[in-house]
């Protein structure tokens, strides 16, 4: 594989490509490592068995892209994927898992993946991926170019419920983590706000949406695209 595969509008970045595996099964890990390495323009430069190594890791490595499995102990994909947006991280990440449905992958790339990879898929379909994404941004698979409809598709869903009951983004996040399992104290805590500024925020909510218990609101929510659980319709 060359590095031709770099367009005008691409970024100027080194000829080799730094990854790090993230995989919890250590012969799927290892193996995945040995094949990349076979690259002359990829190197593996450091592999983690959940997220917690990952990060302990980063601090001393620089990657470019990040192969990372979606279910994972000890910090799984998604959970990697929001650290690394909620520091805007430049590391670009692949997700790889066995789960086959588009609502799924949909909210992984709404998050900031940039492809994602059935664990079935052959070496060099990997190492297309590594290239796309880092010299183009992304890499396209059936699967993705479904779940972009999917998202595109759920986001005007969700437009469309935002503009009728007019909630705010801030209000949109409370709405998530409300859906998510979390208490008042746990939503103010995350937001940097009181308590009681977020009892207002969750009591007009409930009042909007006509919802008399959590379990009704999150139900109330999903079916109005106002939140999409990434657990929905998993399957594998």
């Amino acid at each position: 594989m060359k590095a031709s595969n770099q367009t005008e509008d691409s970024p100027k970045v080194s000829k080799i490509i730094k990854v790090a595996v993230v995989e919890d099964h250590t012969l799927l890990r290892e193996s995945l490592t040995q094949a990349l390495n076979e690259e002359d323009e990829v190197q593996v430069v450091f592999d983690a068995g959940n997220g917690r190594e990952f990060f302990e890791k980063l601090k001393k490595k620089k990657i470019d892209i990040a192969l990372v499995d979606l279910d994972m102990p000890e910090m799984d994909g998604k959970e990697i994927l929001e650290n690394l947006s909620s520091n805007n991280s430049d590391i670009r990440v692949i997700i790889f898992s066995m789960h086959s449905n588009i609502h799924i992958v949909a909210e992984l790339i709404q998050m900031g993946a940039k492809s994602y990879l059935k664990k079935d898929c052959s070496i060099q379909d990997m190492v297309d991926a590594i290239f796309n994404v880092h010299y183009r941004g992304h890499h396209s698979t059936g699967i993705v170019s479904e779940a972009s409809f999917v998202k595109a598709e759920k986001n005007k869903k969700k437009e469309q419920a935002m503009m009728h009951f007019n909630f705010s983004e801030r209000e949109m996040i409370v709405i998530k983590l409300i859906c998510s399992g979390n208490t008042s104290d746990e939503i103010a805590t995350r937001l940097h706000v009181t308590k009681k500024s977020i009892d207002a925020i969750r009591s007009k909510l409930f009042q909007a949406l006509n919802a008399k218990t959590p379990a009704d609101f999150a139900r109330i929510c999903i079916e109005k695209g106002l939140y999409q659980p990434i657990s929905m319709g998993l399957g594998i």
